[in-house]
């Protein structure tokens, strides 16, 4: 297994652990999240990506300008 493939395999386990908890509060991904948590996987994003469209589309609610009708 390369460096790569092992990471993908921890990241896919993180995100396995992130929706199992998610379930036990009975809460689901947006699809937004799903497609963050997708481009985690790949490598794409970092948990730090993740924080910050998640910090700036809560922000965004509280503040009454939602840029997505989720």
């Amino acid at each position: 297994m390369t460096k790569r493939e092992s990471n993908q395999s921890m990241r896919e386990k993180d995100v396995a652990n992130v929706l199992g908890m998610l379930r036990v509060e009975n809460l689901s991904p947006s699809d937004s999240l799903r497609l963050g948590l997708q481009d985690y996987i790949e490598g794409k994003k970092t948990t730090a990506d993740l924080i910050l469209e998640l910090e700036a589309k809560y922000s965004a609610v509280r503040s009454g300008q939602s840029s997505s009708p989720e």
